[in-house]
């Protein structure tokens, strides 16, 4: 199981497991690990557990959310990484993730969708971390030769727009209580539960904790809105 080791300075301050789909961290007493630092904001970031991987997002802190001296928004966590957290800092330790991305991970790390028709509307759309200049040329490259698809909203937020999934990744649904990303790759689309208790539907089906591949017509279901996902002709 992933732990993370907290330390300020030479002093190693105590660990915690990453049981948890969303594990917040701050300087409330109500986040899963609490650090009582001015340095540190209120809420300062999460770790969403998807799949096999954790992905570690800032919250709008104060002082920005660093892994290995850089200055993230959301990043895939890896195993050995350094994260600077106002004066402190966390090593994440997980066997199972192993150094370097293969295709699936550099396809979540890349910029969120921009929406033809609605662009920043609502509170359903995530800003993603760019990776390395490689990384990017790589599923850059992958991206020309897969199938365009896209959603049109039914009901909720994005209701009356078409939206195409250009980009290799989008996010739908509310933070803090349901959220899905929908993921383009080579050989089709695909749907993942992110956060939330309750996991998303298709077709009146609620989805498992692995991606579900989407289908011309599929339904979905998603913190309170209805889409509609479609394949261009």
């Amino acid at each position: 199981m992933a732990k993370l080791v907290l330390s300020l300075g030479d002093d190693i301050l105590g660990y915690h497991f990453l049981e948890k789909d969303r594990f917040t961290i701050g300087r409330k007493p109500s986040n899963d690990m609490h650090i009582d630092d001015a340095s540190v904001s209120k809420e300062h970031a999460a770790i969403i557990t998807v799949g096999n991987d954790q992905i570690l997002e800032d919250l709008g802190s104060t002082n920005g959310t660093l892994v290995n001296g850089r200055k993230i928004g959301k990043h895939i966590l890896q195993n050995n990484d350094t994260i600077d957290i106002g004066r402190y800092q966390l090593r994440y330790i997980n066997q199972k993730a192993k150094p370097g991305m293969d295709f699936d991970r550099t396809i979540m790390m890349m910029p969120v969708i921009n929406l033809k028709k609605g662009e920043g509307s609502g509170d359903t759309v995530t800003n993603v971390e760019v990776p390395a200049d490689r990384a990017v040329s790589v599923a850059r490259a992958a991206n020309i030769n897969s199938p365009l698809g896209g959603v049109n909203g039914v009901s909720g937020t994005h209701a009356g727009q078409t939206l195409e999934l250009k980009r290799p990744l989008a996010t739908f649904g509310k933070p803090g209580v349901q959220v899905a990303v929908i993921n383009r790759r080579p050989h089709g689309y695909t749907i993942t539960h992110v956060e939330g208790k309750k996991f998303p539907q298709v077709n009146n089906k609620t989805i498992g904790e692995v991606a579900c591949p989407l289908a011309d017509g599929d339904e979905i279901e998603v913190g309170g809105e209805k889409l509609k996902f479609f394949m261009s002709k």
